[in-house]
């Protein structure tokens, strides 16, 4: 991936859009899917992008690396996972669309984890924003998750899950011949 971070970036509230954005230092900006409700206070106002930002996204980046997803949804999960970090309000745990296993995981910040769902036992791929020893904030690290609700999830998109349903997601030596080839 060729976007690196930069000490000019920018992130602000755009009223005219209603999310949060990150301009870059080249005059383009990334908009967020985030609706203006699940912000926190201080995502209304401006801040620079600073260094714990820059480290974040290193370790987004790195996870990102070996999995299936191109340069631009590469850049879009990064980002929103962020954003998420860094504006999103808590949440409660939505952990009734996965299956529980029978140990619970300690998943780190930026690892790339799995969980099973009810409804069809297909692998879901979530990024880690946010752990405790509960519960981790992910985001959708797929282009799409459809729920046991009939509601869908979209790459980016955040859910808070217990630790009792993640399992540490290994990347496929297929996905490495895919890249290279």
């Amino acid at each position: 991936m060729n976007l690196k971070p930069d000490d000019c970036w920018q992130w602000h509230y755009d009223t005219d859009q209603g999310s949060v954005m990150l301009d870059f230092n080249d005059g383009s900006s990334f908009i967020s899917q985030f609706s203006s409700k699940m912000l926190i206070p201080d995502a209304f106002s401006s801040h620079p992008f600073c260094v714990d930002d820059a480290t974040l996204f290193s370790q987004f980046a790195e996870s990102c690396r070996d999995t299936a997803l191109d340069e631009t949804q590469s850049k879009h999960l990064i980002i929103h996972g962020l954003i998420a970090y860094r504006f999103l309000k808590p949440q409660m745990p939505k952990s009734w669309h996965f299956t529980p296993r029978h140990q619970a995981i300690q998943p780190s910040v930026g690892e790339m984890v799995l969980a099973t769902l009810t409804s069809n036992n297909e692998q879901a791929l979530l990024m880690v924003v946010e752990t405790n020893q509960q519960a981790s904030l992910c985001i959708v690290a797929q282009p799409e998750l459809l729920l046991n609700s009939g509601k869908s999830l979209y790459l980016g998109d955040a859910i808070k899950i217990m630790n009792d349903r993640l399992v540490a997601w290994q990347p496929e030596h297929s996905l490495f011949l895919e890249k290279v080839g």
